[in-house]
């Protein structure tokens, strides 16, 4: 009878472990941090696609201001706040704006290495930032240097007009971008002209900088009458205005967006019902079909998928593996690099590397070939 009475015992308390352990399970979050629709549609959408996907129980999600640069310590508080929920495990910010490592260092100090941090499209220099996070990645913008100039020079381009501003240009991977830009134009012979537009954080806001996109395209355009300029800004909020200018002008090229997709400003531009982050290939087609209507095809670009939306849906799944212990530490480079090749096919996964030889082995870079819409037309 004693021999009976302890096995029920310990039965019901294997019993009540796994359901504890289940109860555990089950309580598990992982906070996003993005930017409004205004500053970035994709990553906003691809948080509310990880709350479709993973359910409002387990992804929570907020927004950083439009004016981040001087509300900062709103971006700082609100990464804070979700470490202060004991459940979440993991946090995704992206894109990561200044303040995000100030943040960071806060969750250290508050939960400890308890919570998985990661970083997509920083804002803040590749050692800053790595220091502070757990993971980073972001699209590889210095490659691009070498992509852009690629479209451009099969299109026959003679000036590249550049639009950026001084923050932007105190971002060392933007800086570097620029660098090999200007090293590859020396050599094709085109000319690069460095125009500098409002910054849309600044007082005037994003309108203005819209606003000075739209009036400046056909003044250049005018300079270089006779001439094949593409145009190349290195801000999101600037793009529809970008897109919009260029179509208007039949010898005006757009290479590609700053955060090269899609879905970044071209159904906006185009008056396309697309779905953001849904068929990449059905997207691609719907807006090669748009352009042809303009006899636009052959002067635009972009990438096949949409880099700054993967970034957070990797982020969520990579998360997710370590809430469940799959990974091999905080930095999984096998683990990492498996979940973004076979999401995103073509993708090519790199850790990066400065200029003085400088490899930082939890920032990761991604980097695809530029796509031809003459390829998707039906």
């Amino acid at each position: 009878m004693k021999k009976l009475l302890s096995i029920v015992l310990a039965v019901a308390m294997l019993l009540t472990m796994a359901s504890f352990a289940v109860a555990e399970e089950g309580n598990w979050k992982i906070a996003i941090l993005t930017g409004t629709v205004s500053q970035g549609e994709e990553e906003f959408r691809a948080a509310e696609k990880a709350i479709a996907t993973w359910g409002a129980d387990h992804i929570i999600t907020d927004t950083y201001p439009d004016n981040f640069m001087s509300e900062m310590e709103t971006t700082v508080s609100k990464i804070v706040n979700f470490a202060q929920d004991p459940d979440v495990k993991a946090i995704v910010v992206c894109q990561a704006v200044p303040g995000t490592k100030a943040a960071f260092d806060k969750v250290r100090e508050l939960r400890g290495d308890e919570v998985l941090l990661i970083a997509g499209t920083p804002q803040e220099d590749p050692a800053v930032i790595s220091e502070a996070a757990d993971i980073v990645m972001y699209a590889d913008e210095i490659a691009q240097g070498d992509t852009i100039m690629e479209t451009c020079a099969n299109w026959g381009i003679d000036v590249l007009i550049h639009y950026s501003f001084p923050r932007h240009m105190a971002m060392e991977l933007i800086v570097g971008r620029h660098a090999l830009m200007q090293e590859n134009a020396d050599v094709l012979g085109i000319e690069l002209v460095d125009v500098t537009a409002p910054d849309p954080t600044a007082e005037a806001g994003l309108s203005a900088s819209q606003q000075f996109i739209l009036e400046d395209v056909p003044q250049q355009m005018a300079k270089y009458e006779g001439k094949k300029v593409a145009f190349f800004t290195t801000n999101c909020g600037m793009q529809p205005s970008l897109q919009t200018a260029v179509l208007a002008q039949p010898n005006a090229y757009y290479p590609q967006p700053c955060c090269p997709s899609p879905y970044h400003a071209f159904p906006a531009t185009l008056g396309l019902e697309l779905a953001v982050g849904g068929d990449d290939e059905a997207a691609l087609k719907a807006i090669a079909a748009k352009l042809n209507e303009y006899g636009a095809v052959g002067r635009f670009s972009t990438w096949s998928s949409p880099v700054a939306m993967t970034i957070i849906e990797i982020g969520v799944e990579y998360g997710k593996a370590y809430i469940d212990g799959q990974l091999n530490g905080t930095n999984d480079a096998a683990k990492l690099s498996e979940l973004l090749t076979t999401k995103i096919d073509g993708a090519v996964v790199a850790n990066y590397t400065n200029a003085d030889g400088v490899t930082f082995d939890n920032y990761y870079t991604i980097l695809l070939a530029p796509v031809d819409f003459n390829d998707y037309l039906e």
